[in-house]
């Protein structure tokens, strides 16, 4: 198996749990296509398990005269989820390994894998999430907010109770997704139902952002929000107010502060400039709902 996720990641501990647990073979690449394209010839790897965009960048490098070149017939499963996938990239991925079974993986670090759409279900449940995986149990609060359990989820941030204790209620840890089943219990997701950003399937509190990027040079106010990608599921946008309106910050002066104190898929990868950020009168809070309506 080649696995293109980093060991921080859910889906990289777990595959190299179920391969040893298997005795069977992973071979670890950083997640750029040539390197995987390459590991999958030379070590004639079965399956691959990677994010949309990581197999947008197969199929992008497979359209160029080197990635054309490349054998990929030994593939006999092609995995993805983790965060958004379209059904125009669940029929790329057929159309790209006619000889592999394509599944869709639905879960996080924090809960592990949530759920699963099977081969067979994927052109009678487009779009669908799958079934709950084994030892999930999965339920949808009056919120709409999808709630998960069992002994695969997460007990809890390191050093940081207060986070903790938001990410749970009552034993189930809160998804941050919008869910709803459909009459024969296939999940899908429909929204986000808290601030957290998904990214590439890697979670991001706004705030912690803000935090870091508040002490930037040349940000008069900031606020982060997640804006809907076709490649990652959403990014994270910077939204800030200059303190020079005719020198702003540039989003490469943004990164580059972040690099300082953030994971890099806390990193903004879009940037807004705006003259206020709109806030409530009574408490101040950042109103993510209309920055992200007004930016979409």
């Amino acid at each position: 198996m080649v696995c293109p996720f980093p060991l921080f990641h859910m889906a990289g501990w777990t595959i190299a749990l179920q391969q040893w647990q298997a005795r069977a073979p992973v071979v670890f690449v950083t997640p750029d296509a040539a390197s995987i394209c390459e590991a999958v010839e030379r070590h004639r790897a079965t399956r691959v398990y990677g994010i949309p965009a990581v197999w947008r960048r197969v199929f992008e490098y497979l359209q160029t005269s080197e990635g054309a070149a490349r054998d990929l017939s030994s593939i006999r499963s092609a995995d993805t989820g983790t965060s958004a996938t379209p059904p125009e990239l669940i029929a790329a991925l057929r159309a790209t390994l006619p000889q592999a079974r394509v599944r869709v993986f639905y879960g996080s670090t924090e809960a592990g894998g949530v759920a699963a759409l099977e081969h067979d279900d994927l052109a009678r449940k487009p779009g669908r999430c799958g079934l709950p995986s084994p030892f999930a149990q999965v339920r949808i609060a009056e919120t709409g907010e999808l709630l998960v359990r069992g002994p695969l989820v997460f007990d809890g941030y390191f050093e940081d109770p207060d986070a903790t204790a938001e990410a749970f209620v009552d034993g189930w840890y809160r998804t941050g997704d919008l869910a709803e089943f459909d009459a024969d219990g296939y999940l899908s997701i429909v929204g986000r139902a808290r601030d957290v950003i998904r990214t590439g399937g890697e979670a991001v509190a706004p705030s912690e952002v803000e935090s870091v990027l508040a002490s930037c040079p040349g940000i008069a106010d900031v606020a982060v929000v997640g804006l809907p990608d076709v490649e990652w599921g959403e990014v994270v946008c910077a939204v800030v107010v200059p303190a020079d309106s005719g020198a702003p910050p540039t989003l490469d002066n943004l990164r580059a502060h972040c690099a300082e104190h953030l994971a890099s898929h806390k990193h903004p990868r879009r940037l807004a400039v705006l003259d206020a950020i709109p806030r409530t009168s009574p408490t101040n809070q950042v109103q993510r709902r209309l920055l992200v309506e007004m930016l979409s």
